[in-house]
């Protein structure tokens, strides 16, 4: 698999645009991606602890919110594509 820095993106402004308190985010609420490819780039941002997520079976994820260093890593990607 290739890391896909957009889907990073996606993924983390999804969770940045849930309001507080709101139901989690799944791969589910990505119908135009392959659930695997989702739930491996959920997998490495939690590995870069850049979400708070919970692993519900083979390629099923819940997110619960975006982390401290995972708002910073989302403002580096955005002004990555701006450039």
């Amino acid at each position: 698999m290739k890391r896909d820095l957009e889907l990073l993106e996606v993924i983390l402004s999804k969770v940045e645009q849930q309001p507080q308190g709101a139901p989690f985010i799944t791969n589910k609420d990505f119908p135009n991606r392959d659930p695997a490819l989702v739930a491996a780039h959920i997998q490495l941002l939690c590995d870069k602890h850049y979400i708070m997520a919970a692993q519900n079976g083979d390629d099923k994820w819940s997110i619960s919110r975006i982390t401290f260093d995972g708002y910073d890593y989302l403002e580096l990607l955005r002004e990555s594509t701006l450039t």
